[in-house]
């Protein structure tokens, strides 16, 4: 019973975002109300707001953290970091990435065409480079601040979020096939980085 209900939870969840999303593509982010969302999502304001703290997380909020958390946590403790990192991105979250590529594309153009969204996604992604760390760390038994991890840390994420803006100025072509191929690639380029 509880599967059914976590089950309506993430289908509310996700129709609300992506109700708001085209909103905000077509209309435009600040000319869109909540009030707005929620009636398109079928649901009243405390409804979306219970869901999502604010506008902003709208945009910015995403489903993939609870899925890299388990994906490295369920690896083998003594594999590289290289190969741990490469099996999350590439063997569990591209299948989500290629799934969920209209809505990924929408957000990266709203992201980029509003300016306020901008610090909403620099928080956003601030807290993911820390909790990214604070994985990696746990997987090397090292800690947070350990110089080697912030380096593979900021590393990888930088090269990661390069491949990604390449795939989206690209329309996000080629399937899960090309986001393979894009996410292979960056974690290619620093692989040297983080074999220790």
């Amino acid at each position: 019973m509880a599967g059914l209900r976590e089950r309506k939870k993430e289908h509310v969840r996700t129709t609300i975002q992506k109700e708001a999303i085209r909103l905000f593509t077509e209309q435009g982010y600040e000319q869109t109300t909540v009030e707005q969302i929620a009636d398109a999502a079928g649901v009243s304001p405390a409804t979306v707001y219970r869901y999502y703290r604010s506008k902003e997380d709208l945009v910015v909020t995403d489903e993939y953290d609870p899925i890299v958390i388990q994906s490295l946590l369920d690896r083998p403790a003594d594999e590289p970091i290289i190969e741990s990192v490469r099996a999350m991105m590439t063997g569990v979250l591209a299948e989500y990435f290629d799934r969920d590529r209209e809505l990924l594309i929408a957000r990266h153009q709203l992201r980029r065409k509003t300016p306020a969204l901008a610090a909403a996604f620099i928080e956003e992604q601030e807290r993911a480079i820390e909790l990214f760390a604070a994985l990696m760390a746990r997987h090397l038994r090292r800690p947070t601040n350990d110089l080697d991890v912030r380096i593979a840390c900021g590393a990888l994420t930088g090269a990661l979020q390069e491949a990604f803006a390449l795939w989206f100025e690209q329309g996000a072509t080629g399937g899960e096939r090309r986001i393979l191929e894009v996410l292979n690639r960056a974690i290619d380029r620093v692989e040297s980085a983080l074999r220790f």
